[in-house]
């Protein structure tokens, strides 16, 4: 079986490359870090790039891995200060709900950015008058809940099921609703923030409900969601990886020492081949396991922990190495290392470490025996 790129999908990679290069540079990370606001140029031209709206999640052959999974690597290749893999996510999700059509028309138009609540504590709803319902609880690790128009989460709506997964349904909710109050979790990586999302008597009706009210089908899809997110999140720690390389390569290539440059030390050339090696060894499973989501195979739950595992582990380290291979500089705030390094940490823990996917890993091997 032979894995690689289609003319189409290189040329993708090379446009969202392109537009990122120019639209995303360090310049615009750090101002985003500084004023903690997506721009609205940023909001827009995402949207009009036609990205969004990529995945067939409802297509048994092919739901169009790839081109996600390109457009993530980009995305940590140039610290994207957008949410781009939960609006990914929730505009495919979307566009497979009947009563979803405007909220997908202005998401591709760039009026509304939608996130994910990734985290439920205990969020619950009861319903009261009508097709009226009321939320409590606590939504975390809900990345830029501050700028997005609405948030997707999954909330137990009481008595539609039998059990804590049955009553598991996904709802659409106003995040600039006076109901609810959004704290910044003040995680490590700012260019890319995580927050908590506080519902307090959150009122809702039935339009807002995704699919169907509870009966285990919102635990189905928040499953794959956290499934594709997590493919994608190894996509977006083996761009960013290759970046923080890639700037080290070409440090090494000028910074002398005793006035000799520093690249030609042996054990910087073998710490520099070693990154090599482990990149192109996340690119082969991250690969494998878009395809197994494609078509379905028995193997994807496996894939993508087995990918999500080896990309945090060795992603964590290539960004120690790197910032070790830059000396003294590359422990400084002026230095664009540490941006990569908090982007890594924060993706390789999001929706389960390496040490998560790896019981999930010995879970299904020994479930085998």
């Amino acid at each position: 079986m032979e894995f690689y790129y289609s003319e189409e999908e290189v040329m993708l990679q090379r446009s969202v490359r392109e537009m990122l290069k120019e639209k995303n540079t360090i310049p615009h990370v750090r101002q985003y870090v500084d004023e903690q606001v997506v721009s609205q140029e940023l909001r827009q031209l995402i949207a009009q790039q036609g990205i969004l709206n990529m995945f067939d999640l409802e297509n048994e052959e092919e739901k169009g891995m790839i081109p996600g999974v390109i457009i993530a690597q980009e995305a940590g290749r140039f610290l994207l200060t957008y949410p781009y893999i939960e609006a990914i996510l929730a505009t495919s999700l979307l566009s497979t709900c009947d009563n979803a059509e405007k909220t997908v028309a202005n998401i591709s138009s760039g009026k509304v950015l939608p996130t994910i609540a990734w985290t439920s504590m205990e969020a619950t709803a009861v319903k009261v008058e009508g097709d009226q319902f009321i939320a409590n609880g606590i939504l975390k690790e809900v990345p830029f809940a501050k700028d997005a128009d609405i948030i997707l989460a999954s909330v137990r709506v009481l008595g539609s099921g039998f059990t804590a997964k049955e009553e598991e349904t996904l709802i659409i909710i106003d995040a600039k609703s006076e109901k609810l109050s959004i704290r910044n979790s003040e995680s490590m990586d700012e260019t890319y923030p995580l927050y908590e999302v506080a519902l307090h008597d959150y009122t809702f009706d039935r339009s807002s409900i995704l699919i169907e009210e509870g009966m285990g089908s919102g635990h189905e899809k928040m499953r794959q969601l956290k499934q594709i997110g997590s493919l994608l999140l190894a996509a977006e720690i083996t761009g960013a990886s290759e970046r923080m390389m890639s700037s080290t390569v070409k440090y090494l290539k000028e910074r002398e020492q005793f006035g000799v440059v520093i690249g030609s030390f042996q054990s910087l050339k073998h710490m520099a081949a070693d990154m090599f090696m482990q990149i192109e060894s996340m690119k082969v499973a991250i690969d494998y396991s878009a395809w197994t989501i494609d078509v379905n195979h028995e193997e994807a739950v496996e894939a993508v922990s087995i990918a999500k595992s080896y990309a945090s582990a060795n992603s964590v380290k290539i960004a120690g190495d790197a910032i070790q291979m830059h000396g003294g500089i590359g422990y400084t705030w002026e230095n664009d290392m540490h941006l990569y390094f908090k982007r890594i940490r924060r993706a390789s823990s999001l929706l389960g470490n390496s040490y998560a996917n790896r019981e999930t890993i010995a879970k299904l091997v020994i479930d085998q025996y």
